[in-house]
């Protein structure tokens, strides 16, 4: 649940999806006080449906009972503009694991993509791909972890299967994907490591492969 301002009252906001088969977002705004108990009367709740068919999302408000009066615009607002992050981000993920899944085979990794459930308060809880590679006995996940973080859009982590060591991360931002990696040092001090950051490109993904295969040997 995720807090939001409509006509200059706070409202807290929940996003629920009951049939994952249908393209619908059920909002439920409810006004924030301070003391509930010191309201009078039932607390209100504004429940809109919104279906989006292509371009066009249409609101059904049948759901709900109080009205929302002038806050109405402001709600179908926020709610557009939610709908529009979620759009944004599962296609950003979906392109990514495309992306790395491509350049994976052709670097000789298997490749076998599973499911994930995502819980994000603020578009609703969702289900992306996440992308299991595999050379021989090395198994690498790539897992999408979160829509935002502070100062990108979006984390995904690649673990080192089977203990989930959590080796490299990508972060989008700078309207790219960043790849985000602690390199051993050469030289004569093997144990120190240096974070680099840069862009994905096949050829940085193929170098942490090769060092997340060596560390796994």
């Amino acid at each position: 649940m995720s807090e939001q301002r409509a006509n200059g009252q706070p409202y807290l906001v929940s996003v629920d999806q009951p049939d994952a088969a249908r393209a619908e977002l059920v909002f439920t705004f409810t006004p924030k006080v301070a003391d509930p108990q010191a309201a009078r009367g039932p607390m209100p709740r504004f429940i809109v449906a919104a279906r989006q068919e292509g371009n066009r999302v249409t609101f059904d408000w049948s759901g709900t009972q109080d009205d929302p009066k002038a806050a109405g615009a402001e709600i179908e607002q926020e709610v557009l503009d939610r709908i529009k992050a979620r759009a944004e981000w599962l296609e950003r993920v979906n392109a990514l694991v495309d992306q790395v899944e491509a350049w994976a085979k052709e670097l000789n990794w298997a490749t076998r993509r599973i499911e994930k459930k995502v819980e994000d308060s603020f578009v609703g809880d969702h289900r992306v791909p996440a992308l299991l590679m595999q050379e021989d006995t090395c198994r690498i996940l790539l897992e999408p972890v979160g829509r935002s973080t502070p100062g990108a859009e979006g984390v995904v982590d690649l673990y080192l299967l089977p203990a989930y060591d959590d080796i490299a991360s990508l972060y989008f931002y700078n309207e790219r994907w960043n790849l985000h990696y602690v390199f051993p040092n050469s030289g004569p001090v093997a144990s120190v490591r240096k974070a680099q950051a840069m862009p994905l490109t096949k050829e940085a993904l193929e170098k942490v492969l090769a060092e997340m295969r060596q560390s796994a040997a």
